[in-house]
């Protein structure tokens, strides 16, 4: 009996454990700097996202002083605005940037009050807007009802130190966190940023860069770990001078280096 060796060898390629032949990941990169002169960035292979910050959908209420709760609150009427703009191309996911009372997630006395407005504001976007991703944006605390109220998530882990331990433990215990809470299995945007976020106190390197080594790190170690990353900036370096956006810095052609290995593309 002769024996068809091109049939031998799909059998045995069949036989081959299935992680030898890994399916492209469909991990983003989204844009959200705010260095001068940013250009579109789609063309290196960024994906958009939409970036609406907490003026755009709240509002202070000038009988309260800053600080009270109640100081900011909803605008129903700026919410359906921007919810009426993102609804005509849903597929750019959308960020409320609102950290008004973020850190009252912190607090036993006010968490159960932060979550039902962060809720309620989520709500009513997403009533206007029923096909984009939407979602708050999260400094360190990773919220069940928030999530829940949202069909993506975008936690947040910038750098504070150029401890590469320390980064990876924040990243890795928040996302532990979020993963056993994230039931439906929404998309996970995460924020980085590639300056370092001054901690006071703690931790001070002002707004200089991180290192084009550790970026990398911080790339590659948030592609196994979830769908994409949003790439914010300050618009302010160490020395509270401008920055202009260039293409040369080094944080950037990593990333660039980063974008074509994986073959990663806009959406």
């Amino acid at each position: 009996m002769k024996i068809n060796n091109t049939l031998v060898i799909v059998f045995l390629v069949l036989l081959l454990p299935f992680n030898l032949y890994p399916q492209k990941k469909d991990f983003k990169v989204f844009n959200a700097l705010l260095f001068k002169d940013t250009p579109d960035l789609t063309e290196y292979g960024f994906s958009k996202i939409n970036m609406i910050y907490e003026d755009g959908v709240i509002t202070t209420n000038s009988k309260y002083k800053r600080g009270d709760f109640e100081w900011r609150y909803i605008d129903r009427r700026k919410v359906l605005r921007e919810s009426n703009r993102s609804k005509l191309d849903s597929n750019i996911p959308t960020v409320l940037d609102v950290e008004y009372w973020g850190s009252r997630l912190n607090r036993a006395s006010t968490k159960r009050r932060a979550e039902d407005t962060f809720v309620q504001l989520l709500n009513e976007y997403r009533e206007n807007d029923r096909e984009s991703l939407v979602s708050v944006f999260h400094y360190g605390v990773l919220s069940e009802p928030i999530l829940k109220a949202s069909n993506v998530v975008y936690p947040c882990f910038y750098t504070h130190s150029e401890d590469r331990k320390e980064w990876l433990n924040m990243v890795k215990y928040h996302l532990n966190r979020l993963k056993k809470m994230n039931t439906e299995n929404v998309p996970v945007y995460v924020f980085i940023w590639p300056q370092y976020n001054p901690v006071p106190g703690r931790h001070n390197l002002g707004y200089k860069f991180v290192d084009s080594d550790f970026w990398r790190f911080q790339l590659e170690t948030l592609y196994k770990l979830c769908d994409g990353v949003v790439i914010w900036s300050h618009y302010r370096d160490e020395n509270n001078r401008q920055i202009y956006f260039d293409e040369n810095m080094p944080w950037f052609k990593e990333t660039l280096k980063f974008i074509e290995e994986h073959n990663i593309k806009q959406q």
